[in-house]
Formats: C-alpha cells, structure tokens, sequence
C-alpha cells in the first residue's frame, strides 16, 4: 500500500526501512562526529541524508556552509522551515546528483551518518573523487568500516579496503551502539575519518590497476592465475609472473598494495 504522506501532520515521520533510515538522537556523539571533522568557519561540507537535523544544527553552529542531499520527500518541509536558507538542501538521491556540476572552488568536507545500503556505492564515488575532498568523517556499519582498515591477508581485505586506504589515510574513530539511533539498527556502526593520502605510489595505468584488483577478488577462492585469464591469455600469465615475481597460484587476498601494483606493471608490459 502507497502511504499518503499528504496528510502528514508536520514533524511527524514515518522512518523508511526501504531507505535504511536510522535518525541519531543522541547529541554528545554528534557532537564528537563534528569535532573529528574539525570544521572551519565558513568551510564548505556535505552532509549525506541529514534526516531531522540534529547533525545539521551542530555543522552550522561549527561554522560550516552546508549543502545537504535528502532524498526523503517527506523531510523536505521540515528540513526547509529548520533551516530556511542556512543550507543547500539537494533534493535528490546523492548517488544520482551531478557532483561535478555541485563541486564548488576548492575542496570539499563529507560529514554525515551515511544509510547503510548506500555505504559501498557512495565511498567508491568518494574514491573516484577523492582529489576535491580534504576529509571525509562518515559513520557507517562497523563491519564495512572494519574491511576499510582491513590488513592484507585478513578475510576483511576487499577491493574497498585497497580503494580508500590508495586515496585515503584511514583512521578508525570510535564505536557507536545502536541505542543512540531511532529506531535502532541490529548492529554497531563506527564512525571513520578519511584523510587524503599525500603520498599516493603513482600507476601507470589506473584504470587497469583496478580492473586487475577487482579481477583478482573476483572469486576468493581462486588462485590469481585462473582469476586473471580474464585479461590476459595463458601463455601471457607465464611471462607476467617471471617479470612481476609473483606467485600466480596465491589468491588475491594476500598481496599488498605494492604487489598489485608489480602486477600491473608486468600487465601492462604484456599489451
């Protein structure tokens, strides 16, 4: 059945689990989300599905100028008479927005409590664009956030993990319970902060860096040599591990930044 929003009394919400909706209530981690951002007066921020504000109202009295993406229509009137015009509200799934059409002169901070079906999509975009954002604090399912900081080796080590630790200095901030959100969520969420890496090792093709990386976890519990026939032919493999000095039989989970990027050059010379 389609609900009738219209006769929603004002301030009155229907939280959508279709929208992975979890409203923080509790004003003292707020409060430290903010503080890990370390906003300056008049920095320019985004805030992910600000729900009801309670964050909102703690990044402007930070000093932050704030576009906020909402895509809950029902939000809209509240968010608008909270706030007025103190924010940008976008309205609009952020994961369709133009972001290079919104990204304004200079860099841009990324402050939200990110919807947990969005966490993956929206931190590769982040990745893609990660030369316009001089920090990223988001919280989001400690799980997710365990397989960004996650070790080569680790049964955590994903393609996420190598993306955001190549772009970002990640550091694990701190633990949230669920009983600080409404209605609370089945599990604990952490709250991340993602710094630009300085010192990025440069790839000599980027694009085919992370087809062999993606290549490479593509199936777990392949070995990289069956996994990468999908780029290069049999006898090709043979020539890129005399070159790259690795052992095609491993699985992908076990190499290190470092060697994923020997074995792009060795690719790579292979074309």
């Amino acid at each position: 059945m389609i609900q009738n929003t219209s006769r929603q009394k004002p301030g009155t919400f229907h939280h959508k689990k279709s929208l992975g909706q979890h409203f923080l209530k509790d004003t003292n981690i707020v409060r430290k989300i903010v503080s890990l951002a370390n906003i300056a007066d008049a920095e320019k921020v985004w805030e992910i599905g600000p729900g009801k504000g309670i964050l909102t109202a703690e990044l402007l009295a930070a000093g932050a100028s704030l576009t906020c993406f909402e895509i809950d229509d029902t939000l809209y009137p509240h968010l608008d008479a909270t706030f007025e015009n103190t924010i940008k509200l976008i309205k609009q799934d952020v994961l369709k927005a133009d972001w290079e059409a919104l990204f304004p002169d200079g860099p841009v901070k990324i402050v939200a409590n990110l919807p947990y079906q969005i966490t993956s999509p929206f931190l590769f975009r982040v990745a893609k664009y990660a030369l316009h954002f001089s920090a990223v604090v988001v919280m989001i399912q400690k799980e997710v956030a365990q397989r960004i900081t996650a070790s080569c080796g680790t049964k955590e080590y994903s393609t996420l993990s190598l993306k955001m630790q190549y772009y970002f200095d990640v550091t694990y901030g701190f633990t949230v319970k669920p009983n600080v959100f409404v209605p609370p969520p089945k599990v604990d969420s952490a709250v991340i902060l993602l710094s630009p890496r300085k010192n990025r090792p440069p790839l000599a093709d980027e694009a085919l860096f992370w087809r062999i990386v993606e290549t490479a976890f593509g199936n777990r519990r392949k070995m990289l040599r069956r996994n990468l026939r999908a780029l290069v032919t049999k006898e090709q493999l043979e020539v890129v591990q005399q070159i790259s000095g690795i052992d095609l039989c491993r699985r992908g989970e076990t190499l290190s930044e470092a060697e994923f990027i020997q074995l792009m050059d060795a690719v790579l010379g292979q074309r």
